[in-house]
């Protein structure tokens, strides 16, 4: 029982000196990175972070100072002390343990060469708890900055944003798959290169990728202008161009088993311009088509119905293309259906719109009932924009309701008419007297004449006392001459 005692009393003792020891050890820090570089003019930056300290002294020391242009030093965490930029000493003291770092901001000097390099050392010691053990017990922190080539990333990036608009479902998935790979490495080597030779590298690697992606052939053109072909009928052209209009059907039908988008081109061309080179038997007729295309020209979108306008517009589109069309019942058709488009235009009527609106306006200027003002206010703006709804449902109901706010105001009025007066200016007949005005100038005049007056007493006031303090003061000597004489 008593060795158990005695064993634990001295493993206490020996975990009470551990504590004390290890409270008085300095701290090492976060090791910055071992190596950094830039190129000349650039500014690094290297922290040293230093947790649970009370007090640090050190120096710093620079294997080839020339490399830098300008050194800064800063300090958080610890804020007495100081640093002495020409020697590289700091010395930063406090009582309690706090998080320190300290930063270096390096300017790599526009002299430096490439290859140059400075290796930084910082020589310190810290405590713990604001003592400093009686040996010094110094650690090291280095890095080495080294000056590099200055890089030119503005190609590569330009190229990378280049890649990134363009979509994989329009390239064959070969060629897009050499760019794929060209472009992820461009990424890496943006972030990554030390020399513009692998930047430059990079970016011709993705330009070629680019330059050699090969489109998926797109036979849409092609096919309209083979279903066009296929609906005409032989009966209604001359031999002559029916025959070529077969050559070149049988070229575009063959064009759809080939890969190469520009055969496929050549092919949509030929055949669109043998459809158009078609020669009918018959004179196609374009005098209706042209009459309607004319009639609807002259018409004004603001006059219509805004859903009735958009299918005449579509008609006239159809129109004017159909104006090339070697099919008569194609010509005929467009006709008819550009005409039924102009017979269903309905005409916007705006005057009952127009009528409430003034009515309103009319009777808001003498109104005495403000509390109806807002409602009136918001539903005006509101009727004004209708009038280019171009809309019949929209344009008689913001009347209606105007009229039926109108009604609530004559209701509130205790009237059903509406009487606006205006003044109207009367030219006169005889001599004018505006007795009000006369009176004001009369009041004026008297008003200046008392304060004038005021001022004319002030000023003989003060003359007369003015003289008289001046008679007063000069004495009155009686001299006579014979007096002195005795």
């Amino acid at each position: 029982m008593n060795i158990n005692k005695h064993i634990s009393r001295i493993l206490a003792l020996m975990i009470t000196a551990a504590i004390l020891l290890c409270a008085n050890l300095p701290v090492s820090a976060a090791v910055a990175p071992a190596k950094a570089s830039g190129n000349a003019g650039q500014v690094i930056t290297l922290k040293y972070d230093y947790p649970s300290i009370a007090g640090i002294n050190g120096t710093f020391k620079y294997s080839s100072p020339d490399v830098f242009s300008d050194v800064k030093f800063n300090i958080s965490g610890l804020t007495t002390g100081k640093y002495n930029p020409e020697t590289g000493i700091i010395a930063y003291f406090g009582f309690a343990p706090v998080n320190c770092t300290i930063t270096l901001t390096l300017t790599i000097s526009e002299k430096a060469k490439v290859g140059d390099s400075c290796t930084v050392t910082f020589e310190y010691e810290t405590t713990a708890d604001g003592y400093m053990p009686p040996e010094a017990d110094y650690k090291y922190d280095t890095v080495t900055v080294t000056v590099v080539e200055k890089l030119d990333k503005s190609a590569l990036n330009e190229l990378i944003g280049q890649a990134d608009k363009l979509k994989s479902s329009s390239y064959t998935a070969e060629t897009w798959q050499t760019l794929a790979a060209a472009l992820k490495n461009a990424k890496n080597v943006v972030s990554s290169a030390t020399t513009q030779k692998e930047l430059n590298a990079a970016a011709d690697a993705l330009r070629n990728a680019i330059g050699s992606l090969q489109k998926v052939t797109d036979y849409t053109a092609l096919a309209k202008q083979i279903k066009i072909a296929e609906a005409l009928n032989e009966k209604d052209y001359k031999p002559a161009s029916w025959s070529s209009l077969v050559k070149a059907l049988e070229a575009a039908k063959n064009a759809q088993s080939s890969k190469d988008q520009a055969v496929v081109d050549a092919a949509t061309k030929e055949l669109k311009n043998a459809i158009a080179a078609l020669a009918p038997l018959v004179e196609i007729n374009y005098a209706e088509l042209n009459k309607q295309i004319s009639a609807a020209e002259a018409l004004k979108s603001g006059d219509y119905e805004k859903a009735g306008w958009d299918a005449l517009t579509k008609a006239l589109q159809a129109a004017k293309k159909a104006k090339s069309s070697k099919v008569q019942s194609d010509v005929d058709s467009a006709a008819n259906n550009l005409k039924t488009a102009i017979a269903n235009l309905v005409k916007v009527d705006y005057q009952r719109l127009i009528s409430a609106i003034d009515a309103v306006n009319d009777y808001s200027e003498n109104s005495q009932f403000l509390k109806l003002w807002d409602e009136m206010e918001s539903l005006l703006k509101e009727a004004d924009s209708a009038l280019s709804s171009r809309d019949q449902k929209t344009v008689d109901t913001y009347a209606e309701k105007l009229e039926n706010l109108l009604k609530k105001i004559k209701e509130a009025a205790g009237t059903d008419s509406v009487t606006v007066e205006k003044p109207v200016t009367v030219e006169p007949t005889e001599d004018y007297c505006n007795i009000g005005s006369h009176t004001v100038w009369i009041v004026l005049f008297w008003i200046s004449f008392a304060i004038n007056l005021a001022f004319v007493a002030l000023a003989l006031t003060y003359y007369y006392l003015k003289r008289k303090k001046t008679t007063d003061d000069t004495p009155l000597v009686d001299y006579d001459i014979t007096d002195d004489a005795e």
